[in-house]
């Protein structure tokens, strides 16, 4: 998926770009110049794959397992999210234990995979349980899915059902209660970028022609738009207002991916206007080497941040749908503050 010009367009709405005198140097605030700026961002989706492990009780709580890490970028709320959701739990019943070289092996969190990685595998294992669950209500003569065939049923918050006659099923308790089960476990391998092909992703494509074939070039997207106040006469640039719209697949949590980007636009920011390495020319280290000397932004620095997301739809990055975007919120970032000043 590519939204770029989707990017494009609400930002430009958002901020009222075309309000704006293109004329350099020509709009004031006072004796402040103001200037009007705006980037493209672009980010790689870096192939990566890893293990999950889900064991549903028939108490109606559930265990998820992954040897991912959460640097604060809200991998546990976001797993324990995509679980509760694919289990068809409230979220207190789900407890995701991470961070432990003893769980299901998966990557580290890095290059901005740990999204689409853990996510799909946790997605997946919770297929097989159900797809386990499903064997066993088809197989008992008690159950109103007896006899079905498998992929006649189909799954909604937690209750098996036939698709053509969703009143015809029951809960998972059910079926675990009356088999004696007192929980199941389901594993599965995630797969995010090169690896993974959904299979109606390419079941109608045409091999001849290049852009529906696989592999597919896979990328995240966005826009910044920036607005300085720049003082002539002290040459001090202050940023007055800021627009970013990133496409990113699905997102799993509007508010953590919303942190994410305003921290990421930050430290773009901080890296046009603030912050400089300063090395000793005769022995080759840092003279400011601490906050002290090497300036990052504070909430001073900083207005209020406007950050929206384009509604999109990825069938070939992962199982999910889901592009990373911790590191994308900072590409383009200081060329947006540059093309305004």
């Amino acid at each position: 998926s590519k939204s770029l010009k989707e990017c494009y367009a609400r930002g430009a709405e958002l901020f009222g770009w075309s309000k704006r005198n293109p004329k350099n140097g020509q709009t004031k605030d006072g004796n402040l110049l103001v200037g009007y700026g705006m980037a493209s961002a672009s980010y790689p989706v870096h192939s990566s794959q890893g293990n999950a492990r889900i064991r549903l009780y028939a108490d109606g709580h559930a265990v998820v397992q992954a040897g991912a890490t959460d640097l604060g970028t809200g991998t546990y709320t976001i797993i324990t999210q995509v679980a509760a959701d694919s289990l068809g739990l409230p979220m207190d019943k789900i407890r995701f234990e991470l961070g432990d070289t003893n769980l299901p092996t998966t990557q580290w969190s890095g290059g901005s995979t740990a999204a689409g990685r853990v996510s799909s595998s946790v997605y997946l294992a919770v297929q097989e349980v159900w797809q386990k669950l499903g064997k066993v209500a088809i197989s008992d003569k008690k159950s109103p899915l007896y006899g079905a065939k498998p992929e006649d049923i189909a799954v909604e918050k937690g209750r098996l059902q036939l698709k053509a006659n969703p009143a015809k099923g029951e809960g998972f308790a059910d079926i675990m209660k009356r088999a004696s089960m007192s929980d199941l476990e389901g594993n599965a391998l995630g797969k995010y970028g090169a690896g993974y092909e959904a299979p109606k992703a390419t079941v109608n494509a045409n091999m001849n022609k290049k852009e529906e074939a696989a592999p597919h070039s896979m990328h995240a997207f966005g826009a910044h738009f920036c607005e300085v106040h720049v003082d002539p006469e002290l040459g001090t640039i202050r940023v007055t207002r800021w627009v970013s719209v990133m496409s990113a697949g699905r997102i799993l949590n509007p508010k953590t991916a919303r942190s994410q980007v305003i921290g990421g636009s930050i430290f773009g920011i901080g890296a046009a206007l603030m912050e400089q390495s300063v090395r000793d020319p005769h022995l080759a280290r840092y003279t400011n080497a601490s906050l002290a000397d090497y300036h990052v932004p504070v909430n001073a620095d900083i207005p209020n941040m406007t950050v929206e997301f384009i509604d999109e739809h990825d069938p070939y990055v992962n199982a999910m749908g889901v592009k990373g975007i911790g590191e994308i919120s900072i590409v383009g970032v200081t060329a947006a503050v540059a093309n305004a000043v």
